[in-house]
């Protein structure tokens, strides 16, 4: 609370999503602390986003980018989140049946992410989004993907995710 109280949210932050990981080695098969785990998570994403609201206003067009489109430099803040998503995304036994939640969370983290860092985290969405049977949702990420890979000027990974996509439009999959 003396981090939060002093306005220090970066640190706030990170001091959740140690305790949370304290969690997850304690259980790491989620019997018995998985909602703790997922609280703790929770309030370390959300005062990372808060951290790195702050730090791109006090920045203001450095870390911006040029025209409000995505930043050329994210944010620490933005890539302490990015990394807490993606250990979230390799504790498989801590999301058993939460796939809707960690893909909302990965799809939200993109938003303020450098183009590549934005790919990587959409492209992990949309693979949560095909494994909770949300096919248009799946499409939808994988689409972004590709778009934020072209950006990145990464081709043969746009490409792949295009082609992914393109599975569930051509596969019989779009009227589940």
């Amino acid at each position: 609370d003396d981090y939060k109280h002093d306005r220090c949210l970066l640190h706030y932050a990170s001091v959740h999503e140690m305790m949370g990981l304290c969690y997850y080695l304690l259980d790491p098969y989620g019997t018995r602390y998985s909602r703790d785990f997922f609280n703790m998570m929770e309030t370390a994403l959300y005062n990372y986003a808060r951290a790195a609201e702050e730090e791109t206003v006090a920045a203001g067009p450095a870390i911006g980018g040029s025209s409000g489109g995505r930043p050329t430099l994210a944010p620490t803040a933005t890539r302490l989140a990015t990394r807490l998503c993606l250990v979230l995304t390799s504790t498989k036994q801590m999301y058993n049946n939460r796939h809707m939640e960690i893909a909302d969370l990965l799809a939200s983290a993109s938003s303020h992410e450098t183009p590549l860092g934005a790919a990587v985290l959409l492209e992990q969405s949309s693979s949560h989004y095909f494994q909770s049977g949300m096919y248009r949702k799946y499409a939808f990420h994988m689409l972004m993907a590709g778009h934020m890979f072209r950006s990145a000027e990464q081709e043969q990974h746009a490409f792949r995710c295009f082609t992914s996509a393109l599975y569930v439009y051509h596969g019989g999959k779009w009227d589940v």
